[in-house]
């Protein structure tokens, strides 16, 4: 076994390389294992990075990069499928006055691209085509054994490996022989209830740059933003039963969906069809949106992150930004015990993995709960939820309802404890600073 504290982490995705960036603050050995065959690919999805996600960004130094690519977001529209708008408020720009970071929306991919870019020694740290099969552990720390018969060697493993975690996988198997309550539950955790469209477009004529609309009706919800290259656009409708099947749409699959969302307005006076006319198929997907949160992150020496853990459709935006707190977490706890001793004990890691799961998991199981509400809340999942969504909502004062939800969030988020940095701020404090001095 290895006896340098080398941290391993499955999963080259934003919550993947982040973690790399914050093992390399912290002068920790690392290695990042990649399946796929590429790390910077694009499969339709946009990402919407809050104030918090900034922040973090901007203590590694990459804020200003992702600030130059991504879209400042300013308000909110919501729409009926005829176009009728209910209502409109500033969403976005407070966030920005209260906490001093923008609101920016840009593609996953290009988020990818700026973290991978950016890391140190990236061609030797970061493995593709690197598929984790099976994990043997013992005290002094993981083997973890990959497809093509390589073994790669560390103190422990992080599992950023997505909503379809193989190490996951292989953690709830190792606990069951062991006993342990991380292998009581199912294996795959996270159950379906909606499917969606993910895609880009090219820009249309007379579409408001920065302004994310938002669609609503019964059994749908369609989310849009202009940005300064693309249109990035999601459409969900429920599915027919929830599953916890790993479906992959095909083509015509995903033209058919298409089809059948083809009237509704995406942007007042543009329909879906007008949208899909300028969309690379190449670059668009029909996935199924899984939602859960489980209850065991760790066992052993392996620990889990990001969509691994909690998973919920990107209604309410915090995805990335989750996962992206959740990494920051982690490593706190791990900084110490890894940078102090050659050979971490077993005990030490049991440790700081519980103290991980204990500062994150009360805020992620109301970000899940909060997405599973709102999801159902905009598809009109039932009569009071469109009599609420139809003819309450827009009667409120949106933007004082969404400063109430979010601002606890956002000023409560952490930073990494050991990287010193001068934070922006806005009219909000901070509740959470480094506590190393520039």
């Amino acid at each position: 076994m290895a006896k340098a504290p080398r941290v391993i982490v499955a999963g080259a995705g934003p919550v993947g390389l982040y973690t790399a960036h914050a093992l390399a603050k912290a002068n920790i050995d690392y290695v990042v294992l990649e399946q796929q065959s590429e790390i910077v690919r694009y499969r339709g999805a946009g990402a919407v990075l809050l104030p918090h996600a900034c922040r973090l960004l901007d203590q590694i130094g990459l804020y200003k990069q992702i600030e130059e690519l991504g879209t400042r977001l300013h308000d909110k529209s919501n729409l009926l499928e005829n176009g009728y708008q209910l209502c409109r408020f500033r969403l976005f720009e407070p966030m920005e006055e209260n906490f001093g970071y923008a609101c920016l929306g840009l593609s996953r991919s290009q988020l990818i691209q700026v973290l991978y870019e950016s890391l140190p020694d990236r061609e030797s740290r970061v493995k593709t085509n690197a598929r984790v099969v099976d994990i043997e552990m013992d005290a002094s720390g993981v083997r973890v054994h990959l497809a093509d018969g390589s073994i790669e060697e560390g103190a422990i493993i992080i599992g950023a490996d997505g909503v379809h975690s193989q190490t996951r996988t292989i953690m709830n198997r190792l606990a069951r022989k062991s006993s342990s309550p991380a292998g009581e539950k199912d294996d795959y955790p996270m159950v379906a209830h909606f499917r969606g469209i993910f895609a880009r477009s090219r820009p249309h004529q007379g579409i408001e740059t920065g302004l994310f609309v938002e669609t609503r009706g019964s059994g749908l919800v369609a989310q849009a933003v202009a940005g300064k290259d693309f249109i990035y656009y999601s459409l969900l409708r429920p599915l027919p039963t929830p599953t916890t099947e790993h479906r992959k749409y095909s083509e015509q699959e995903l033209e058919e969906e298409a089809k059948r969302l083809s009237e509704i307005n995406i942007f007042p006076g543009i329909r879906f069809k007008d949208i899909w006319a300028t969309t690379d198929r190449a670059n668009a997907a029909l996935v199924h949106l899984e939602e859960g949160i489980i209850d065991k992150w760790y066992h052993d020496r392996i620990v889990l992150l990001g969509d691994s853990v909690h998973k919920m459709t990107n209604t309410n935006g915090l995805g990335i930004n989750t996962g992206l707190q959740s990494a920051a977490v982690l490593i706190n706890q791990l900084h110490d015990i890894l940078n102090s001793n050659s050979n971490p004990s077993d005990e030490a890691i049991e440790k700081a993995f519980h103290s991980y799961q204990s500062i994150q998991e009360p805020s992620c199981r109301e970000i899940v709960e909060m997405g599973r509400v709102m999801t159902r809340l905009v598809t009109w999942s039932t009569w009071k939820a469109w009599f609420f969504d139809r003819y309450i909502m827009p009667w409120l004062n949106m933007e004082s309802q969404a400063k109430a939800q979010i601002n606890p969030l956002l000023v409560n988020a952490h930073v990494l404890d050991y990287v010193p940095f001068k934070s922006k701020v806005g009219q909000t404090p901070w509740n959470n600073t480094v506590k190393v001095e520039a």
